[in-house]
């Protein structure tokens, strides 16, 4: 049964992958629109994230850095948080990268996308490069 749960991920992972390298989330309707930009018309922590990912599957690093930053510079934390978890679920042993499991990190992490969340909606240099 868990084969199956990881199986279906694997699918929508790709899924998902496929259609953001296919269509450009500034082209198309069909991509959700952030509600607190469209309210407030201030940036969220994820606003720029589809765009971001569309750079990325395309290649273009310093364009994803400009949609949103707080994203790309995440993703190798995640990376290597998803291959201590594959090493752990292969060798049957538990491969634990500890950073992740201290009490301390969560509140770190909170307190980054709260900084990220109010800097990206500061309107001037340096700030306005974090917006999206």
């Amino acid at each position: 049964m868990i084969k199956l749960k990881y199986i279906l991920g694997l699918v929508v992972v790709i899924g998902l992958a496929i259609l953001y390298y296919k269509y450009d989330p500034k082209m198309y309707d069909f991509f959700p629109e952030c509600p607190f930009h469209k309210y407030t018309g201030l940036d969220c922590p994820g606003c720029g994230s589809q765009r971001a990912v569309h750079a990325l599957l395309h290649g273009n690093i310093l364009l994803a850095l400009n949609y949103n930053s707080l994203l790309v510079i995440s993703i190798p934390f995640l990376f290597i948080h998803l291959i201590t978890k594959i090493i752990s679920y292969l060798t049957q042993k538990d491969f634990i990268w500890k950073i992740w499991y201290n009490p301390i990190t969560p509140k770190v992490i909170f307190v980054i996308v709260i900084v990220f969340w109010i800097s990206r909606n500061i309107p001037c240099t340096p700030f306005d490069y974090l917006a999206a």
